[in-house]
């Protein structure tokens, strides 16, 4: 196990040198999870800042963002200028002093931005939600199918379903189809027994899930192929089932909003760059109604809502209508617990 270590921090360390000729003054990294997500930032962000200020955006792609943080900050080798840091990667960053504070002044100068996005050390650059995504084809004349308490009734809304193999929502999502309103989920897992009770619930589920998710790309594909009929997904990979004309519907009453975070981290080689950044790309309406048109994930800036038709915007996480029946995903939470949680997940999941 030692050995398999000290192998794959080899590996990351190599990984990362390959972008070490970026550290120039006219030039900055923005580590992305890469696919089309970086593509679209390099269209409606990196290039026109490029043309902006001289300041060259070369993209560096993560799949564990939170590990190569902690090679660079180790090390000291800090290559990427902008990181991101969603779920449980900002606190852990944060406790561990890998961050600088982000300068309000120069990214959001004017206070556009509501509390949610504007963290001591990270910018909410987007918001997506990981909801219900099901085949309106497979639900019985006469039924509305509602959320989580229809997810769990098997009776009246029969099917394979596919959950992710983790217990970070699951477990929010199943004390919602307890009972639980969705804005006193964290309240009840964080009360004695509320983990419990969540496991309890989840126990009625586990026999009708046919797969556990792994990939975003999987339960969408479960959706088109018939293969599930109710799934959770991320509400962009269900939006484009509904371009392609799959008979399918997003249901965001008790979806999980999480935030998109980016920082800057302590040592980075162009820091007054990557603020500037920051706000060139997601603080501006322009850009970020350009982003929503491309993939139905919305910022902060509220004023892109005056930019966006009402049916564009009506398919957003942020859009009034859709947020006030959301929980936003509590990542301090999963700091605290992660480890332990996962634990019990696993064994669990071995029953």
């Amino acid at each position: 196990m030692a050995s398999f270590r000290r192998n794959a921090t080899c590996g990351i360390i190599a990984a990362l040198a390959l972008t070490s000729a970026y550290a120039q003054a006219d030039s900055m990294v923005l580590a992305t999870y890469g696919g089309a997500w970086a593509n679209l930032l390099k269209t409606a962000c990196g290039d026109p800042f490029t043309k902006a200020t001289g300041v060259t955006v070369n993209n560096a792609s993560t799949g564990d963002s939170l590990a190569q943080m902690r090679v660079q900050q180790t090390t000291g080798n800090v290559l990427w200028d902008i990181s991101p840091t969603e779920g449980a990667s900002l606190p852990v960053a944060e406790r561990n002093k890998w961050l600088l504070p982000i300068d309000w002044k120069v990214v959001d100068p004017d206070n556009k931005l509501p509390a949610i996005a504007r963290k001591t050390y990270a910018m909410g650059a987007i918001a997506y939600t990981t909801a219900i995504g099901y085949r309106t084809d497979k639900v019985a004349a006469g039924k509305k199918f509602n959320g989580w308490s229809d997810f769990w009734d098997t009776k009246n809304f029969p099917g394979p379903r596919s959950l992710r193999d983790s217990p970070m929502e699951n477990l929010e999502f199943a004390l919602i189809a307890d009972g639980v309103p969705a804005d006193k989920v964290y309240e009840v897992l964080k009360a004695p027994g509320g983990i419990d009770r969540a496991f309890r619930k989840l126990d009625e589920i586990k026999s009708a899930i046919t797969v556990w998710w792994t990939t975003g790309q999987q339960p969408v594909q479960l959706l088109a192929t018939g293969d599930a009929y109710y799934v959770t997904a991320f509400n962009g990979r269900i939006a484009q089932l509904q371009k392609d004309k799959v008979p399918v519907s997003i249901v965001w009453n008790g979806g999980s909003q999480m935030v998109s975070y980016y920082s800057v981290q302590k040592g980075a080689q162009n820091p007054k760059a990557a603020m500037e950044f920051m706000k060139f790309c997601w603080n501006d309406p322009e850009r970020l109604a350009q982003i929503a048109r491309s993939l139905p994930y919305s910022g902060f800036n509220a004023d892109m809502y005056k930019i966006l038709s009402a049916d564009e915007a009506k398919g957003l996480p942020t859009a009034t209508a859709n947020a006030s029946v959301q929980f936003t995903f509590d990542a301090d939470f999963w700091a605290d617990h992660q480890k332990d949680v996962l634990a019990r997940w696993q064994a669990w999941r071995l029953k």
